[in-house]
């Protein structure tokens, strides 16, 4: 995900949606993070509802989808 972050223009804005499944191998609730590419080209991503930042290898997750928006 970060890698297809790095390709966006400076100054894009994403969403991240992290798709988890449950125990029972159901999909569950995820994550929604926001992301960023600065004018100097770095990748950002936050996290609003976690302190400290979120470990994304971590998470389990199943899945990413990348949603860009201006």
């Amino acid at each position: 995900m970060l890698d297809e972050l790095a390709t966006l223009p400076a100054g894009a804005r994403a969403l991240v949606w992290v798709r988890r499944l449950d125990a029972r191998g159901r999909e569950s609730v995820g994550l929604l993070l926001n992301a960023f590419r600065t004018a100097e080209g770095r990748t950002a991503l936050v996290d609003s509802s976690a302190d400290p930042v979120t470990d994304l290898n971590a998470l389990g997750a199943c899945g990413f989808r990348l949603l860009r928006y201006r």
